[in-house]
């Protein structure tokens, strides 16, 4: 945290030293132009002087020549600095047009406001973001991962496009090269706990439960009250046949979100896996209660614990539940079979 912070605090005061540099040496060259049209002036006055010589005009006018030479090349550089300064702050009104295009869900017009930005000004790494995140939302992966690349290139510290270049490949399914965008993320900003919490994903997607474990683990360090993490901690404990220390995790995440309907759903499957079938009816149940998307995989264990407990009405009633959700249908099915040629016979 301490380097990311202190990344960006040079950035900024560089920025800042810049902009108060390119505004001093412009201040220098307009003082520089006006003095030379006041020196111009006086020679052009000098020169309408009468009985002057031609010795002594030609002389001046040999001065004022070179004087509108110089006074030239100054409007030339001073045109240079205002030209510059007008297309900074169009780059930064077409970054803030593409923000708000995309806050409102047009990301093809928020990609146009941003490339316009790069057209203006190329050196900006949070443009180059921000055109990620809308490619990305357009699912032109690999493009967004070319922009999300060119904002590290400007800027290597920023960890946030090092995230979601991870984001990315997670959508492509490409977990090794999701690992290694979302590790140098956290190596730049260790205590970012979305990171810490994406890479234990990825982990799990590739099986590394040792390593899944200790980045869940690791987010729920840094945010105590972190309950997608104490549930994924659990889902991976799940996995690997610990399922006493699953449980426990799944307790954790419904101890800080009571109405978490994923964590009810999977204590439900975890308190089956071990033959606690009152205590999974009731998770089961619970989670019948709340919305959300488990309610698939709560009416299945809801079954297996009625089953289990020697409820065969209420079991094919939740089996009957769970055959409507598509995940859960074949399995669904398969047990009302068993339960209907049960009662015929």
């Amino acid at each position: 945290m301490y380097r990311k912070v202190s990344s960006v605090i040079i950035i900024a005061l560089m920025s800042a030293l810049i902009l108060a540099s390119s505004l001093i040496a412009q201040e220098n060259v307009q003082k520089e132009y006006n003095e030379k049209i006041r020196q111009a002036n006086e020679l052009v006055v000098k020169m309408k002087q009468q009985g002057i010589s031609k010795e002594e005009y030609d002389k001046l006018n040999a001065q004022y020549q070179q004087l509108q030479k110089e006074i030239k090349a100054l409007e030339e550089k001073l045109k240079a600095d205002v030209e510059y300064t007008k297309r900074i702050n169009e780059a930064k009104i077409a970054f803030n047009e593409g923000n708000t295009a995309y806050k409102k869900g047009q990301y093809e017009v928020a990609v146009q406001y941003y490339e316009k930005s790069i057209k203006l000004n190329p050196n900006n790494p949070k443009v180059y973001y921000g055109k990620g995140l809308a490619l990305n939302k357009l699912r032109r992966y690999d493009e967004a991962i070319a922009s999300f690349r060119k904002a590290v290139e400007i800027d290597p510290n920023y960890d946030a496009a090092y995230s979601a270049i991870g984001l990315v490949y997670t959508s492509m399914r490409k977990y090794n090269e999701a690992i290694q965008a979302y590790r140098k993320a956290v190596e730049i900003a260790p205590k970012r706990k979305i990171t810490l919490y994406n890479l234990g994903l990825a982990y799990r997607r590739v099986k590394d439960y040792a390593n899944a474990l200790k980045y869940f683990q690791m987010a729920t360090q840094v945010d105590p009250e972190y309950y997608k993490a104490f549930n994924s901690l659990g889902v991976t404990y799940f996995d690997m046949g610990k399922i006493d220390q699953a449980i426990m995790a799944f307790q954790n995440a419904l101890a800080i979100k009571p109405d978490y309907s994923e964590a009810l759903a999977r204590l439900a499957s975890a308190y089956n896996k071990i033959g606690k079938y009152k205590q999974a009816l009731d998770a089961a149940k619970q989670c019948l209660k709340k919305p959300g998307r488990y309610k698939g995989l709560a009416n299945y264990e809801a079954g297996v614990a009625a089953k289990n407990l020697g409820n065969l009405d209420a079991a094919l009633k939740y089996f009957q539940a769970a055959a409507r959700d598509r995940q859960w249908r074949k399995a669904a099915q398969y047990e009302i079979d068993l339960i209907m040629e049960k009662k015929r016979g």
